[in-house]
This record gives C-alpha cells, structure tokens and sequence, in this order.
C-alpha cells in the first residue's frame, strides 16, 4: 500500500475532537444512534465511483463513467488511492478529506472531479457516523466557494494539505453545530407547547368542574385530586365547610361517579375519575 502525502496540524487534531464531541451531542439529543443505511455506492468500491459519476455528469458528456482518456497513470493513482483508503488506520474524518484532496489532485475524469470528490468524502462520513446522513454538507462548502478554490490552489504541495484538511473539517464542525442548536431549540420549543396544551387542558378540566358541579362540589374535587388522601377534617378546614356538609357533598360526588373511595376509610384515599 502507498500511502499519500500528506500533513494532519494540531488545528486539525483539535477540530477532529471538537466534532467528535458534536455528533456524540447529537447522537444524545437525537436518542439514539442510527444504523448504518444501504447506500446507492459503497464509497470504498472503485466501480461505484464509476457509477456515480455516470449519474451525476450530463449523458452526452464525454468519458462519462470512466476514467479521462483511460490514461493508465490515472488507473494506477486511482487504484493506489483506494487501496489506501481501504487498508488506512487514518481516522475518518482525516482518510476521507485526504481521498477528497487527492482524487481531486489526479483529476481522473473529463469533468465533475471537485463535486464527485465532495460527495465521496459525504459518503464516507455518513458511512462513519450516519447521523451525519441529511445534514447539508455538499450545501455548506459551496457557500464557501471562495475559500474552497483557495485551498484547492495548493494542490500537489504536500506541505498544505493541512489547509485543505482544516477548512472541511472547519465546515463539518460548522454544520454538526448549527444541527445541535437546531435539535435543542426544537426541545425548548416542544416542551412550551406540551406545558401549553397541559394547561388548556386543565383549564378545560377546571371549566367542565365548575359547570356541572356546585361551588363546594367543584372545590372538592379539587382538593382531592391535588392530595387523594386528605382527610374530612382537612377539607372542613380549607373549604370553611362543616363536615356534615362535606360528607354530604362527599356523598353526592360518589353518586354521580366523579369519585371513588379505594381502600378502607381510616388509610384509603380518593380517586377523582374526571
């Protein structure tokens, strides 16, 4: 296996961790960590590449879904390349931009090198983590198409491969943030309206209450689903109500089937079924 030049900087040892960090967030806010998906190519099949680019390039341009001019320099960078990428113990995130870099160095095909690239790299993420899968990484880099061709420019200098590798690690970590602060406003959002609908809902309660019941009746009941197991005494004293009243009242509410007694009256407790 021939491995390709290249140089990994402490910014990009950083950021590795950084991301790492993210998606284990997102992994958390999500609730679990999604299976590796079938994919239409496996990113680590040089014949997939091949189909890719036969789907993503015009069907009347030329060379489509082989390599430019089937030049054998190129067959044989293209098979040492996956090679390597297949035997690597690169971390991920640094083997796919390297893949990424160095397909778009040897520039195998008439067109659509830089986006094929881009989208393999995307694939063997996703392949890596796919929680990953969705989020818009194609998207995001051509925003920066600027700083993209820039970093490109130092193609076949060993020495910057490390700009290429920080400013797609710099995406990543841009979009995998940006998904976690999406997820967690969504929370906050859910939680406001789970506390809204809780309290409609007890305000519809509390209507239905005051309508069918008698004041006393409707306090009652009240107190009794807040603590089923008061006393008679407790209620006379919070309602200003004898407690002949509120047997009574008692009395009436276990007729009509709002409450019920369970278990025996010295430690039973009330069951309120409205």
């Amino acid at each position: 296996m021939i491995k390709p030049m290249y140089q990994v900087s402490a910014e990009s040892i950083k950021l590795i961790a950084e991301i790492s960090e993210q998606i284990g967030i997102l992994e958390t806010l999500t609730g679990h960590k999604p299976e590796a998906r079938e994919e239409a190519f496996n990113p680590f099949v040089e014949d997939d590449l091949f189909r890719a680019h036969e789907n993503m390039v015009d069907a009347l341009s030329e060379g489509i879904g082989r390599y430019y001019q089937n030049d054998q320099r190129i067959n044989l960078h293209m098979k040492m390349l996956f090679d390597w990428l297949n035997n690597t113990d690169e971390h991920p995130l640094i083997s796919s931009c390297i893949f990424h870099y160095e397909m778009t160095a040897i520039h195998p095909f008439s067109e659509g090198n830089e986006r094929l690239g881009l989208c393999w790299q995307w694939l063997l993420l996703v392949r890596w983590r796919p929680i990953l899968a969705g989020l818009p990484f194609e998207t995001t880099v051509v925003e920066r198409q600027q700083e993209y061709r820039r970093v490109l420019a130092y193609i076949g200098e060993n020495a910057k491969t490390s700009h290429f590798i920080e400013f797609i690690l710099r995406c990543l970590l841009d979009i995998i943030q940006q998904e976690v602060k999406n997820k967690v406003e969504n929370k906050v959002k859910n939680k406001s309206r789970e506390k809204v609908q809780d309290n409609s809902q007890k305000k519809a309660v509390d209507e239905d209450i005051e309508t069918h019941l008698t004041k006393s009746e409707g306090r009652i009941v009240k107190l009794l689903a807040e603590d089923p197991r008061i006393t008679i005494g407790a209620i006379s004293h919070k309602l200003q109500l004898s407690e002949a009243g509120v047997n009574k009242a008692l009395a009436g509410l276990r007729k009509k089937g709002i409450i019920e007694r369970i278990g025996a009256n010295k430690n039973g407790s009330w069951k309120v079924n409205i």
